[in-house]
């Protein structure tokens, strides 16, 4: 039985021990200054750290929309969605959301965290089978864990594995549903949906698919790789973020009236949470409005993402050979991702060391997060800085 004081000298030990590991973290002071630019530690620096794939955070017409509701509406929304919070703002963003990603309506929760982890354990449960990638995000693995279904793991990207777990057990569950991410976040690889939507096809289980570090950056108006893969509908649920692309915060789920009114009535994570203001929700439909029109700074995305990767293979690093705005630089332990990252800082540049618990131990990198507005000069400075 250990006492508070206890408690707490386990706790401080297990902080020692992280710390030794090159495993500590902490919140640093920061000013985003722009897409590029930012005060970091009293420090002005070039950074590679940003979500915010397509500069929309920084769009004119986006702040003046925000600015403007803001005024009308004031801050908060004061309740959940189904008590005050469905402003006027709130149905304009599921209208929005439900036209560019072509299906009946959507349900807009406070983060992307919360979309997941309502809608997964929303739908699933005891009866049920989920196979789940071993590079999901942590929401996902989450959701999985309350959902109480039967989970098994796949290796990432592995269809073969994930064909052979359908073919074994999908006939002892009531429900299969298959879950990934389609832009995985740290590695910046792309799901295999074609053959992902074909199991699903072949075994009627039900794909979930996070397209947090699609939308808005992939497919034709940026409506993600479900889309641009073409699958069948009907075997999907989409879910996404307002919080990376589109330079707003919260997150969604796209779909059938049946699915958005089902999640009404069971998603916890919406129910029971104050909804998003007015002002926020303004903001994420002009900037999806305005989205679906940047086909040329997709195309310059990737043409950066294509240079970068190319260049840091010639200077001998090694990185993932896709062409999203997530650029890995993989090293081999923790130590040298802190040592890398603060080596780079004394160049005025930030890139993030990420390290365990959000990679497995062989995967750390510097994450490396492209957007539109950063240049080819931009790109060799921290090439240079290498």
């Amino acid at each position: 039985m250990l006492t508070p004081k206890d408690l707490w000298q386990a706790l401080s030990e297990d902080l020692s021990c992280r710390e030794s590991k090159g495993l500590f973290r902490s919140p640093l002071e920061s000013q985003a200054l722009g897409p590029t630019r930012i005060l970091r530690g009293g420090k002005q620096l070039l950074h590679f750290s940003s979500n915010d794939y397509l500069g929309m955070a920084w769009h004119p017409q986006v702040r003046e929309e925000y600015q403007e509701i803001a005024s009308q509406n004031g801050v908060g929304s004061g309740a959940s969605p189904l008590i005050l919070g469905a402003s006027a703002p709130y149905f304009r963003l599921v209208r929005t959301l439900a036209q560019w990603h072509g299906c009946e309506s959507a349900v807009v929760f406070p983060s992307g965290y919360a979309a997941n982890l309502g809608t997964i354990t929303a739908l699933a449960g005891p009866e049920d089978l989920i196979l789940s990638d071993a590079l999901n995000h942590a929401c996902l693995i989450d959701a999985c864990r309350l959902s109480k279904a039967t989970v098994k793991i796949y290796p990432h990207r592995d269809v073969e594995a994930l064909g052979s777990l359908l073919a074994s057990g999908r006939n002892q569950f009531r429900m299969a549903f298959v879950i990934t991410d389609t832009v995985f976040s740290m590695d910046g690889d792309i799901a295999p949906i074609e053959q992902i939507d074909s199991l699903c096809r072949e075994f009627d289980a039900i794909g979930i698919a996070d397209e947090a570090h699609a939308g808005g950056v992939i497919g034709k108006h940026g409506t993600g790789v479900l889309d641009q893969a073409q699958v069948d509908r009907s075997h999907w649920i989409k879910t996404g973020t307002l919080s990376k692309a589109i330079g707003c915060v919260g997150g969604y789920v796209t779909g059938s009236n049946i699915l958005c009114q089902t999640l009404h009535h069971r998603a916890r994570s919406f129910i029971y949470s104050t909804a998003l203001p007015p002002a926020l929700l303004a903001a994420a439909s002009r900037s999806i409005e305005i989205i679906q029109h940047m086909d040329l700074q997709r195309h310059s995305l990737v043409e950066l993402s294509s240079y970068l990767r190319r260049e840091l293979e010639q200077a001998g690093y090694r990185t993932a050979s896709d062409t999203t705005p997530i650029v890995p630089i993989y090293v081999r332990d923790p130590h040298e991702a802190i040592d890398l990252s603060a080596r780079l800082l004394k160049e005025g540049i930030y890139v993030p060391a990420i390290r365990p618990p959000t990679v497995p131990p062989e995967g750390c990198l510097l994450r490396v997060s492209l957007n539109a507005t950063h240049t080819i000069d931009d790109c060799q400075k921290l090439l240079e800085a290498l």
